[in-house]
Parts: structure tokens; sequence; C-alpha cells
């Protein structure tokens, strides 16, 4: 008699969600860029933190994303991990590609 499912190894059903993974990824960067609009509008003293936070968000976002992906790749959830870092993925890839554009036109 063959034994389907054993309390002594319970299957781990994935729980997370790919899109929620990408969608919490890009909430956390439009908290991001709100922070530097609110330093924009304080005055043009916090003008070069404003530069720096919205030039280097494909860089800046690994502060805020790899310690939510460690947590929820802890928790069990690897897809919703694997959609937070796809989502960091493609915002460093776009803003690699916008600092690409304005180093070739010479701005």
């Amino acid at each position: 008699m063959p034994e389907t499912a054993s309390s002594d190894n319970p299957v781990r059903r994935d729980e997370g969600s790919l899109f929620l993974g990408l969608v919490v990824c890009w909430l956390l960067n439009m908290v991001h860029l709100g922070i530097a609009y609110l330093l924009f509008v304080a005055g043009e003293r916090t003008l070069p933190a404003v530069f720096v936070l919205v030039g280097a968000i494909g860089l800046l976002q690994i502060g805020y994303v790899a310690p939510v992906w460690f947590l929820v790749r802890r928790r069990g959830r690897r897809r919703m991990a694997t959609g937070l870092s796809i989502a960091a993925g493609i915002t460093l890839l776009l803003n690699a590609s916008f600092w690409m554009v304005l180093y070739m036109n010479g701005s």
C-alpha cells in the first residue's frame, strides 16, 4: 500500500505570488521617489540628495528591496521573492538605459 502523504514530510506549498512581488517592489520604489519629491520641495539645499535619489534608484533600491527579499524568502514565498528580484532588475535596467541615453547624447 503506497503512502501518499506522510505527516513527517509535509509538502510545502508556495503561497506567494509573482505579481505580488512585482507590485511590492514597485510600491517601495514609489515611496523612494516620494521621499525624493518631499526633499525636492523642501528647498534647494536638498537638491543634490534629490539627484542622487532619483538618478541612482536602480542601485539604491538594494537597500530596501534586499531585506524584504530575504524576509519573504525565509518565510517560504519563493515566487514573491522572484517577483521582487524581477521588478528590481527591471528598475535597474530602466535606470541604466536612461543614463546610457544621457551619456550617448552628451548631456
